[in-house]
């Protein structure tokens, strides 16, 4: 079963990480089916080694140590039209499902452009920005346990929160997604997803060494996350090649060999900061493994 898949040993996982930082996993696995999956999953859960799940590798910040136990690639894909439902494998980027629905004059989803997640994770984290989320029009999902055993979601059973989802907090895979998206005009929905890409170019560090929005907006405050830190001069502010962001305060970049260890001690700064002088205390987005 697990000797037949190809385990690697001590693999760096920093180049599967949209920050580039990170120590290597002790185990190292790329699956290429949901059998091959549920039997890593099952084998992991019989010798009790952590696992973690690596989808897109955005919004995430891999210690400099690295992971000690199994990391499992995904890399299964396929997406598939039905009138105006869409289901995609939860490994596959959600810019390329974004493209396909919008090719079929399908609406919905389009809010999400520009940002670099996969399916799976962007359910994961109900994925929000425009003021939209995901969860608004996500469908239903299915997922399986560590044991094997896959289950249909519902929307309502995915309980849904801020930045939050079930998946969060039970050990669970999400396998696909399949969003409920409304009819609309191919050729409008391009020209507004050139439009959002290009806003998204002009407000954001698209394309450099980054794991997006650092921390959550916090609840109830009459401001965001970016502008508290906007407010207190902070931009550009560095701890070795730790950096925020000059263009989106909310960004901490990696500018050249940044460690897991100085991100986080510019985030603890940042967070102190905020909280003294601002009197708000900031929660992080970004996941730590």
């Amino acid at each position: 079963m697990f000797e037949n898949l190809p385990i690697q040993s001590n693999i760096p996982l920093a180049p599967f990480t949209t920050f580039k930082i990170g120590g290597p996993a002790k185990y190292f696995v790329r699956v290429k089916s949901i059998t091959e999956l549920t039997e890593t999953l099952e084998y992991a859960e019989q010798n009790k080694i952590p696992v973690y799940i690596l989808g897109g590798g955005s919004n995430v910040l891999i210690n400099d140590q690295g992971f000690d136990g199994l990391v499992i690639k995904m890399e299964m894909g396929g997406v598939e039209v039905n009138n105006n439902l869409v289901k995609a494998g939860a490994w596959l980027p959600l810019s390329s499902v974004i493209r396909t629905a919008v090719g079929k004059g399908l609406a919905g989803l389009e809010f999400s452009t520009g940002v670099p997640a996969s399916v799976g994770g962007a359910v994961w984290a109900n994925l929000g920005c425009r003021g939209s989320e995901i969860s608004k029009v996500l469908y239903e999902c299915t997922a399986t346990d560590h044991h094997g055993n896959i289950s249909t979601f519902t929307n309502e059973q995915c309980q849904f929160q801020y930045r939050d989802s079930i998946f969060k907090h039970q050990p669970l895979v999400i396998l696909d997604a399949t969003f409920k998206l409304l009819s609309g005009d191919a050729a409008m929905l391009r020209r507004l997803m050139v439009e959002l890409a290009n806003l998204k170019k002009q407000e954001q560090n698209v394309g450099e060494d980054t794991a997006g929005c650092t921390f959550r907006n916090p609840v109830g405050a009459p401001k965001s996350a970016a502008q508290y830190i906007d407010e207190l001069g902070l931009k550009g502010f560095r701890i070795g090649d730790a950096m925020v962001s000059t263009m989106h305060a909310n960004f901490i970049l990696n500018v050249g060999h940044a460690t897991a260890d100085q991100v986080v001690q510019l985030v603890s700064y940042i967070k102190q900061q905020v909280r003294d002088k601002a009197g708000v205390q900031l929660m992080e987005e970004i996941e730590y493994i």
